[in-house]
């Protein structure tokens, strides 16, 4: 049986600025989840991407659709390291589209963890049925990761605009082999890296 959680975000227009809303154009700001009680999957019903219990080698250590921010979190572990996935609508992150989004992050990224040695960034696409989204994303590796007792490590982030939703991931591993991990686990959310 699946059970159906609405969650309405109160928040009235008029508490955002002028500029955020246009005139002819009146903008959700709801997020919609079911949970599968058999599997325990939670399903976003806006952006039609689903969070299991397990995905691939990981396993979902914690689930919260329903923030009150405004943003859903779903985190997973694996031997090689961490996933956290994230779901919001734009105006409650703050960043009008994933790249600037990506770019806000690595820039925190980079003032929390410091040196790297390598970054690489790519352009990700999220499947919907028959739609394609656009997204972008960059690993890097730290010299020094301190959530990693201060050893050298992965860390990637990637972002989706669906819509009006920006769905994203931060994922940190010690080793390389933990990126061809994270690879599947994206294959299998939908969200594909080119």
């Amino acid at each position: 049986m699946i059970n159906r959680i609405v969650v309405l975000l109160g928040f009235a227009l008029i508490a955002f600025p002028s500029s955020l809303v246009r005139a002819d154009k009146i903008v959700s700001l709801h997020m919609s989840w079911s949970l599968d009680s058999k599997s325990g999957a939670w399903t976003n019903d806006d952006v039609k991407v689903s969070f299991p219990e397990a995905r691939a080698t990981f396993t979902r250590e914690r689930a919260e659709p329903v923030r009150k921010d405004g943003t859903a979190i779903f985190s997973y572990s694996g031997k090689r390291g961490v996933i956290t996935f994230y779901l919001g609508h734009r105006m409650f992150e703050g960043y009008p589209n994933a790249a600037a989004l990506r770019d806000g992050y690595l820039s925190n990224m980079y003032k929390q963890y410091g040196r790297v040695d390598m970054e690489q960034s790519f352009g990700l696409t999220f499947h919907r049925g028959n739609n394609r989204f656009s997204g972008v994303g960059t690993t890097c590796h730290f010299v020094s990761f301190p959530a990693m007792e201060k050893m050298p490590a992965y860390s990637e982030i990637g972002a989706v605009l669906v819509g009006n939703f920006l769905l994203y991931y931060r994922a940190s591993f010690i080793e390389k082999a933990g990126l061809n991990d994270l690879s599947h686990f994206l294959k299998a959310t939908g969200i594909d890296k080119r």
